[in-house]
């Protein structure tokens, strides 16, 4: 085998490796919302996102219990549709968890850099910033 053979064997492994790396790396995590698009999230809010094993997505908006199938390959990223509990709340507080589902449904893809992820729509821009809140 040709060291040039070699070396392309060597990325190629490296790069399927660090894909299912960053593929499973939302797995087990929870997360923060912190901006939706231009929008800052109130600092008092108590919403959250988990992305569960088996592409499970569960959270809560500062309102309602949201819940999706998520799935993840690479950098892309598929959310949805994002369900949720039916409680009412201030009207504030419900629009905020409407563009937090709708958010999540247009993510493409995303960038996680050890407790910052940013996820961007089709067209590349940021639609939802999150600080990681289960790390020591």
């Amino acid at each position: 085998m040709s060291l040039l053979l070699r070396r392309v064997s060597i990325g190629v492994f490296i790069a399927a490796w660090s894909a299912m790396v960053q593929a499973a790396s939302l797995a087990g995590t929870e997360w923060k919302p912190l901006r939706m698009g231009d929008v800052a999230m109130p600092s008092d809010s108590s919403a959250y996102l988990q992305f569960r094993s088996k592409g499970r997505l569960t959270g809560f908006s500062g309102c309602n219990r949201l819940m999706a199938q998520y799935s993840v390959v690479a950098d892309i990223v598929f959310v949805g549709p994002v369900g949720a509990t039916r409680k009412l709340c201030a009207e504030s507080v419900m629009a905020r968890e409407a563009a937090l589902a709708a958010a999540l449904e247009q993510a493409r893809t995303y960038r996680r850099q050890t407790t910052e992820l940013v996820f961007f729509d089709a067209a590349g821009r940021p639609i939802l910033e999150l600080r990681q809140t289960d790390w020591d």
